[in-house]
């Protein structure tokens, strides 16, 4: 049997026992080195042996095709916002500083109070695929087990890529 044909049938014994092969988001933008959630819809679905990824923003239009066999790592990421952090850290102190006027102060308070639990509490969650050349990174806005469910299928189809690539190289 050729390695084209293995893989193929490889590739349709996979897509068929595995139910997780696309999954939706959020396009990120970078500013420095701080990854910030877009207006606009991403996807990322396997696409016989790439990952093929869209992300569209307002009137702009990206595609991305990654080779399944050059993913080294899949990484889903939560953390609080911390810029709100700052922010609601800021109001307290505002607050208990403006003793002069009453009501005020306790406006500050309850503001940055709710401000803190509200970044705490709503976190920011990305799936990030990282390759040789490239990294893709997908805001979730679904259960986080939908996109594990996506990493796991796209690493052992990774896996069974690079062992059939191997095998027909020896």
């Amino acid at each position: 049997m050729c390695y084209e044909h293995s893989v193929i049938m490889q590739l349709s014994v996979m897509q068929t026992h595995q139910q997780t092969l696309e999954v939706t988001g959020f396009p990120a933008q970078v500013w420095g080195n701080i990854l910030v959630p877009t207006q606009g819809t991403m996807s990322i679905e396997v696409n016989g042996d790439t990952l093929y990824g869209i992300a569209k923003t307002g009137s702009a239009k990206k595609e991305s095709w990654t080779r399944i066999q050059n993913i080294d790592s899949i990484e889903i990421h939560q953390s609080p916002i911390y810029a709100l952090i700052g922010l609601g850290i800021f109001l307290v102190f505002l607050g208990l500083g403006l003793l002069t006027s009453f009501l005020i102060g306790v406006v500050f308070l309850l503001g940055g109070t709710a401000i803190l639990f509200y970044a705490l509490h709503n976190k920011r969650r990305y799936l990030a695929i990282y390759s040789q050349r490239t990294t893709i990174v997908i805001f979730m806005n679904e259960s986080s087990e939908v996109y594990q469910k996506f990493a796991v299928n796209v690493l052992n189809l990774a896996q069974t890529l690079n062992m059939s690539t191997n095998s027909f190289t020896r």
